[in-house]
C-alpha cells in the first residue's frame, strides 16, 4: 500500500529535487506531531529519487544530552574522505561547515532526521548550510516535530531563518483524513470513524492499534506497544528492553554482548514489528514506541542495564570513541568512576565543537554525580560547568556554579584560582544586569590577585573593571583599567584579554578623541583576525559602528556596519550581527530612511537577540513611531525599552532612551512629562562630559521651558539651535546628513525656513511635527500655510509604506500571517510585527476592521 494523503507532499519534494539538480539547491523542512509520518515521507521520496543523485542520511536522537555533531558523525560514516577526518580531529565549526559545504555540490539528498533533537553545534552546521544552499545542487531535507520547536532558542532561530528565506520550502504534515483511516482498517471488525476521533487521524496511533486489535481499542499509544511487547517470549522482551536501553539506533553486536542467551529471539522481535532493521543497526519504529517501553522498565533493571550497555561499550574495539554515549549509559548505571571519567571528556569535545548546551548538560550531570571527589576536582567541574552555562547564556546558573567554585577555592587556600573565578563571576552577573554585585566581586578579584605575582588572571580582572566602568560612562576610569589589563596581556602572551581590553579602550577613549579611539578599536580588530578570534573582529565592528552612530560620525558608522554586517554573514555570527542591525535601525532613522529603519529594528526583535540590541531596536521603532504619529503617550515600545535599559546611572542605554521618551512627550504636547524625562538622566550626563546625550536632553529641557542654560561643551547642533542660532544648526545637521533634525532646526526660522521644514516633514511622513508647526505658522499670520500630503502625493494618507499597504492588500485577500509571511519572504514574526504596525496606523483593532477600513479610504479595491 502507498502513502495516504501525501500526494501534495511528495509533489512538493519532487520539485525542490528538480531545482537542486538544475543547480538551485533547496532546504525543505518537513514539520508535523510525532507519528504523523516524516519519516514514512521521506523514505518514500528518497526511494524513489531519480538516478544520479546520491542520499546521505543522518539523524539526532533522544538521549539525555545529544550527540554533538551526531547527523554528521552519521553522514562522514557514508561519504568518508575530509568529513570523516575533520570531525574525528576535532576539529573547529567553520572547518566542518565548509568541508560539509563542499558535499553538497553535486546532486544529493541530505536527509537530517528529528533536528528538534539536535545539539546546538548541529543547529549551527544546519543554519550555515541553509543559508548558502541555493548555490549547491542538494535538497537539505530536515524533519521536525512542530510541538518541540518552542523548547529551544536556537531551533526556533533555525526554524525563521528556513521560513524566511527564497530558497526554502516548509511541508506541514496533516493528519489522515477519516477516509484514509478507513482504508488502513480494511476488513477488520473497527469501527474507523471512532478509531480516527480517538487517534487524531496521526499514521503511528492508529497503525499500533491496528497491530493489537484483537485486543479492542486500547485506551493509549502506551498500552497498545505495551500489549504488542507482551505477547513477546521472556527472551524477545529482555532484548526489547535493552534495545530500548541502548538507544535509537543499536548494532546488532552490541545487543548479543548484552544479552547473549537471549539473542536468537532476535528473529520474534523483528518479524513481530517491535524491532526493524536498518543497515546493519536495529531500532523501533518509531521513538514513541521505544519511550513507552523504556518508560515501563523498572528502575533497578534499568540501571543494570545501563551497567551492561556501558560494559560491552567499553571491551570493544572502538566503543570508546564515542564519549556523549559512554557518559549517557555512565549516568543511567549510575557508576561515578565512570561518571567522572566520561562526562568532563564528552563536554570538552562537546565544547570544541560548539555545542555549549550539550556540554552545560553533560558538566551539570558530572557535578550532581561528584560527591565522593575532592573539593578541587569538584571546583574544576563547577567552573567547567559555568563557563558552557556562560556561553549559552544561562546566567543564574553560571553564577550559581561559580559562586561554589569560589568557595571551594577558598577552602582549599587556592588564591589564584579564587580570584580568576571572582573576576569571570564579575562579567557573569555584569551580563545579567547586576552591576553592583559585579563590581563587587570584580574589586575582590583585584585586590586578591593583586598580592600575587602578575598574570593573565589579573588582566582579566583588570579587563572587566574597565568594562564595569564604561558602562557608566566613567571614560577616564575605563581608559586606565583597559591600559592596565593591556600590560599584563601583553606581558603573558593573552591575545584574547589583549583583545578585548584594546576593544574597551578603544570604545571609551572615542567619545574623548573619536580618532584616536577609533584607532584602538581597529587595532584590537587587526589583532583579533590575525589570531583567528572572529567572535572578537565581529565585537570591535559592532563597537566601532555602535559608537560612531551614538557620536553622530554617521558615513564612518554605515560603512563598519556594512562590514561588519557581512563578516558576521559570512561566519554565522548571528547574536552580533542582531547587535550591529538594531544599531544599522538607528543609524537609518537619523539619515531619514525610516522604512528601512523600521525593517532593520523588526528582524532584531523577531530573532532571539541580546538585550542592548533589543534595547536599540525597541528604542528605534519607538521614536519612530513617536515621529510618525503612530503610538499613545509615549508608545509601549519606549516603555519596554526604558524596563530593559538598566539602573539610572548606566547611561550607555538608560540616557538615549530617556531622550527618546523626551521627545515622544514633547510632540504630543506635555512639556512637563517631557522635561521630566530629560531631568531622570541630566545631571548624570553633564558629570560624565556626555556631549551628544547632554545636547540632546538640554534641547528637550529648554523646549519645556527650562530656564537654566546648559554648558558650552554640549554638541554643537543642540547648542546652536537653544541660543537662537537656527540657521547655524539647520547647517550643522545637515552636515551631518540628518534631514528630520534639520527640519526641526528649521521649524525654529523664518517663513521661508518654516516651509521648508514643512516639506521635509511631509515627505518623511512626521505628522505630529508638521501638525504643530502648521499650528505655530496660522498662530503667527501666516495666511497661505502649506497644505499636507494628499494621497496623489503620497502612498496614501495615513502614512502606511509600500510594503504595509501591501499587506493590507494581502489581508483583504484573508491571508493568515505565515502565508503573508511566505508571500514577501520574511520572517513570520516580522509578518506580525508589520501586520501590528497596520493595525495602529490605522487605528483599528481587528483586520477586518483595517480591511473595512481600507476599502471606505479607497486605499485597497
Amino acid at each position: 500500500m502507498g502513502l495516504l494523503d501525501r500526494d501534495a507532499a511528495l509533489g512538493d519534494l519532487e520539485m525542490a529535487l528538480a531545482d537542486a539538480v538544475r543547480g538551485a539547491g533547496r532546504v525543505v523542512l518537513v514539520r508535523g506531531e510525532a507519528g504523523i509520518g516524516k519519516t514514512a515521507l521521506v523514505e518514500h521520496f528518497v526511494a524513489q529519487a531519480r538516478p544520479g543523485v546520491r542520499v546521505l542520511w543522518g539523524g539526532c536522537h533522544a538521549l539525555l544530552t545529544p550527540r554533538p555533531l551526531g547527523p554528521l558523525h552519521d553522514i562522514a560514516q557514508q561519504v568518508g574522505g575530509t568529513l570523516e577526518e575533520v570531525l574525528a580531529a576535532g576539529a573547529r565549526p567553520g572547518v566542518v561547515f565548509s568541508v560539509m559545504l563542499a558535499e553538497l555540490q553535486r546532486p544529493v539528498i541530505v536527509v537530517v532526521e528529528d533536528v528538534h533533537w539536535a545539539d546546538d553545534a548541529t543547529l549551527d552546521v544546519l543554519r550555515y548550510l541553509s543559508r548558502r544552499i541555493g548555490r549547491t545542487s542538494a535538497v537539505l531535507l530536515l524533519t521536525c516535530r512542530d510541538d518541540e520547536v518552542g523548547l529551544a532558542p536556537a531551533l526556533r532561530s533555525l526554524v525563521g531563518d528556513v521560513a524566511s528565506s527564497t530558497t526554502a520550502l516548509r511541508v506541514d504534515l496533516p493528519p489522515l483524513s477519516e477516509g484514509a483511516v478507513e482504508v488502513l482498517v480494511g476488513q477488520r471488525q473497527i469501527d474507523a470513524t471512532a478509531l480516527h476521533r480517538q487517534t487524531g487521524g496521526n499514521p503511528f496511533f492508529v497503525t499500533e492499534i491496528l497491530a493489537g486489535s484483537g485486543l479492542g481499542l486500547p485506551l493509549s499509544i502506551r498500552d497498545a506497544v505495551l500489549g504488542r511487547v507482551a505477547r513477546l517470549s521472556t527472551s524477545g522482551v529482555a532484548l526489547v528492553e535493552a534495545a530500548a536501553i541502548a538507544g535509537p539506533r543499536i548494532e546488532c553486536w552490541l545487543l548479543e554482548a548484552i544479552l547473549p542467551d537471549d539473542f536468537s529471539s532476535i528473529e520474534e522481535c523483528l518479524g513481530g514489528g517491535m524491532l526493524v532493521e536498518h543497515a546493519d543497526v536495529l531500532g523501533f519504529r518509531h521513538e514513541l514506541a521505544r519511550q513507552a517501553v523504556l518508560d515501563s522498565i523498572p528502575s533497578v533493571r534499568r540501571a543494570r542495564l545501563h551497567r551492561l550497555v556501558l560494559g560491552a561499550l567499553e571491551g570493544a574495539p572502538g566503543g570508546r570513541a564515542d564519549l556523549t554515549r559512554l557518559a549517557h549509559h555512565a549516568e543511567g548505571a549510575r557508576d561515578d568512576r565512570a561518571i567522572l571519567e566520561y562526562v568532563p571528556a564528552a563536554a570538552r569535545r562537546a565544547s570544541t565543537a560548539g555545542a555549549h548546551r550539550a556540554a552545560a548538560d553533560l558538566l551539570a550531570s558530572g557535578v550532581q554525580s561528584a560527591g565522593r571527589l575532592p573539593d578541587i576536582e569538584v571546583a574544576a567541574l563547577l567552573e567547567a560547568h559555568a563557563m558552557e552555562c556562560y556561553h549559552v547564556a544561562d546566567m543564574p546558573a553560571a553564577i550559581a556554579s561559580w559562586r561554589r567554585a569560589i568557595d571551594l577555592w577558598r577552602e582549599a587556600g587556592d588564591r589564584l584560582r579564587q580570584g580568576m573565578n571572582l573576576a569571570v563571576l564579575a562579567a557573569a552577573l555584569a551580563s545579567a544586569g547586576q552591576r553592583q554585585e559585579a563590581r563587587q566581586a570584580n574589586h575582590g578579584a583585584i585586590d586578591l590577585l593583586s598580592t600575587l605575582p602578575p598574570g593573565r588572571e589579573l588582566a582579566l580582572a583588570y579587563g572587566t573593571q574597565a568594562i564595569l566602568h564604561q558602562y557608566n560612562q566613567e571614560l577616564s576610569d575605563a581608559i586606565v583599567l583597559a591600559g592596565r589589563a593591556i600590560a599584563l596581556a601583553e606581558q603573558t602572551g593573552s591575545t584574547q584579554v589583549l583583545v578585548n581590553a584594546y576593544d574597551t579602550l578603544g570604545m571609551s577613549s572615542m567619545f574623548l578623541d573619536y580618532e584616536r579611539g577609533r584607532g584602538y578599536l581597529e587595532h584590537a580588530r587587526a589583532l583579533a583576525q590575525e589570531a583567528g578570534l572572529d567572535a572578537e573582529v565581529a565585537r570591535a565592528y559592532g563597537d566601532l559602528g555602535a559608537v560612531s552612530v551614538a557620536l553622530f560620525h554617521l558615513d564612518q558608522a554605515e560603512r563598519f556596519l556594512a562590514d561588519g554586517l557581512s563578516f558576521t554573514a559570512d561566519r554565522d555570527l548571528d547574536r552580533t550581527r542582531l547587535y550591529m542591525l538594531a544599531w544599522q535601525s538607528a543609524a537609518h532613522l537619523y539619515r531619514g530612511r525610516w522604512d528601512e529603519a523600521e525593517r532593520s529594528a523588526v528582524e532584531v526583535l523577531a530573532r532571539p537577540a541580546s538585550s542592548s540590541a533589543r534595547v536599540i531596536a525597541e528604542l528605534t521603532l519607538g521614536r519612530l513611531e513617536a515621529r510618525r504619529g503612530d503610538a499613545g503617550l509615549p508608545s509601549a515600545r519606549l516603555d519596554q525599552a526604558l524596563a530593559m535599559a538598566g539602573a539610572p546611572e548606566e547611561l550607555r542605554l538608560i540616557g538615549p532612551v530617556r531622550a527618546a521618551r523626551a521627545e515622544a512627550f514633547a510632540l504630543y504636547g506635555d512639556p512637563a512629562a517631557s522635561c521630566a524625562e530629560a531631568n531622570a538622566v541630566y545631571d548624570n550626563a553633564l558629570q560624565k562630559r556626555y556631549v551628544w546625550l547632554a545636547g540632546e536632553l538640554a534641547y528637550w529641557r529648554w523646549r519645556a521651558g527650562a530656564a537654566d542654560r546648559p554648558p558650552d561643551w554640549i554638541a554643537r547642533p543642540f547648542a546652536l539651535q537653544i541660543a537662537g542660532d537656527w540657521r547655524g544648526a539647520a547647517a550643522a545637521w545637515r552636515a551631518l546628513g540628518c534631514p528630520y533634525e534639520e527640519a526641526r532646526a528649521l521649524a525654529d526660522g523664518d517663513h521661508v525656513a518654516q516651509e521648508q521644514a514643512l516639506v521635509a516633514f511631509d515627505q518623511l511622513g512626521a505628522r505630529p511635527a508638521a501638525a504643530d508647526l502648521r499650528r505655530a505658522m496660522r498662530v503667527r499670520g501666516v495666511r497661505r500655510v502649506p497644505r499636507g500630503p494628499r494621497p496623489t502625493t503620497r502612498a496614501n494618507r495615513f502614512g502606511l509604506t509600500s510594503r504595509q499597504l501591501e499587506i493590507l492588500g494581502l489581508l483583504a485577500q484573508g491571508f493568515t500571517n505565515a502565508e503573508i509571511a511566505r508571500r514577501m519572504s520574511i520572517a513570520p514574526k516580522t509578518a506580525e510585527h508589520h501586520v501590528a504596525a497596520v493595525l495602529a496606523k490605522l487605528d483599528v483593532v481587528s483586520r477586518q476592521d483595517a480591511v473595512r477600513f481600507g476599502r471606505d479610504q479607497q486605499l485597497i479595491a
